[in-house]
């Protein structure tokens, strides 16, 4: 009996591991407009390929019940590093658009804990900016004729939020893009990030995406040029390639 049970927890460890034996984790972290529904096509694609996946709401988005008052970019670091807390290290950190600034600012905080970082069709910033100093720097982004202005909040004209974000999604990809929306709070995208030396030296995936009208493939080539990282992927999808390619994004992510 206890030979039998040894086998069975030796083949649960070799399950969560990669093929070279090291163990993987993944703490995933959604973008703006979004809540973590978004990731659960890829997340179970991770989990069949034996990791462990930590997928959460940011305070005031998806089921998350915080105000928007409530949502800083340091509310948002604060959820992050909670997830690594609880998680088996190192961690690799992927963020999607707005999440790549969540990211960049907890590896600077955490970066002993990180196995790397990768931005998917994330905004990746240099110390200094905000999201919407990247945001306008992108001429060729189709965001901002779509935009309503809040008080508190930005939200998106809901006749083109999809198409927007996931034209190549399919039916069901679209509804759940659809049902996962909230407006954003505004405060954090004009929050500065303060990054050093530790950001600096975690290893760094970008993740392109060729057909994306929300953060252009001429953006994402010009962050990557002024914060080089030391792998790319390019996928031809929408800015939503979780539902409209989650296989090669789950893919992409067990290469790591």
């Amino acid at each position: 009996m206890h030979k039998l049970s040894t086998l069975a927890l030796t083949l649960t460890t070799l399950a969560a591991c990669g093929d070279d034996g090291s163990h993987q984790t993944f703490v995933l972290v959604h973008g703006a407009f979004m809540g973590s529904s978004g990731w659960d096509q890829v997340a179970d694609r991770l989990r069949d390929g034996g990791a462990d996946v930590h997928v959460f709401d940011l305070p005031a988005h998806g089921a998350d019940p915080a105000p928007v008052t409530a949502a800083t970019l340091d509310a948002y670091v604060a959820r992050v590093e909670a997830e690594l807390d609880a998680a088996v290290k190192p961690v690799t950190l992927v963020g999607h658009s707005m999440g790549g600034i969540v990211i960049s600012q907890v590896a600077e905080q955490r970066s002993d804990d990180l196995a790397g970082l990768v931005y998917i069709a994330a905004y990746l910033p240099q110390t200094g900016q905000s999201l919407l100093d990247l945001a306008m720097m992108d001429a060729d982004s189709e965001l901002g004729a779509a935009l309503e202005l809040h008080e508190q909040t930005i939200g998106i004209k809901q006749d083109q939020f999809v198409d927007l974000f996931c034209a190549d999604c399919d039916a069901a990809g679209k509804a759940a893009l659809a049902a996962g929306y909230k407006d954003e709070p505004s405060a954090p995208l004009m929050t500065k990030t303060a990054l050093g030396a530790a950001f600096a030296g975690v290893h760094k995936t970008y993740l392109h995406t060729g057909a994306d009208r929300i953060v252009s493939p001429a953006l994402q080539t010009q962050m990557v040029a002024a914060t080089p990282v030391d792998r790319e992927v390019t996928l031809p999808t929408s800015h939503v390639p979780m539902l409209a390619a989650p296989a090669d994004v789950a893919q992409a992510l067990l290469d790591e």
